[in-house]
């Protein structure tokens, strides 16, 4: 009987250090630019969590935090930031589930009305490029590669994380 409830105990303990097998992948990570902590989850459900935050990295979905549900689709998620107006995250993703705005202002926009406000219009050839006040986060939820863009020059773009399924 002994023996029976230390087992039991013992797989209690390691099954509450365990993630319950939601998370497929976490990612934290801090955009000074910004002043702002992001923190991406890829979900086995086939979703896809952006949290942002202004305290510190949040490692937990709560009502309580800024955050962005969306479905894992073969799409990029495109959020756009203004280095002089911090509170306001403009984003544009065709899958996007939640919404939750807590502290900051999450401005989800049609792809116009994203292009109009944060490009260039390229003409003929040319491509549209990214106005030089605004930077930009590059996600793409399926193959989980996320990218930090300063400006539309490619050498000024960071890979914050290399894609892994």
């Amino acid at each position: 009987m002994r023996a029976y409830f230390s087992i039991l105990v013992i797989g209690a303990l390691f099954s509450s250090c365990f993630p319950k097998g939601k998370n497929v992948n976490e990612f934290n990570f801090y955009l000074p630019e910004s002043k702002l902590h992001f923190t991406t989850s890829k979900v086995a459900s086939g979703r896809f969590y952006v949290i942002i935050s202004k305290l510190g990295n949040v490692n937990h979905m709560s009502d309580n935090v800024d955050y962005i549900e969306c479905k894992v689709e073969d799409q990029i998620l495109v959020i756009a930031l203004d280095p002089n107006d911090k509170n306001r995250i403009y984003f544009k993703y065709p899958y996007i589930k939640k919404i939750n705005k807590k502290h900051l202002d999450l401005i989800e926009m049609s792809p116009d009305a994203f292009k109009k406000k944060f490009y260039h219009i390229g003409s003929g050839t040319s491509p549209d490029t990214l106005k030089s006040q605004y930077r930009q986060l590059l996600i793409a939820p399926m193959s989980y590669h996320i990218i930090f863009q300063r400006d539309s020059i490619v050498d000024h773009q960071e890979v914050l994380k290399n894609g892994d399924m």
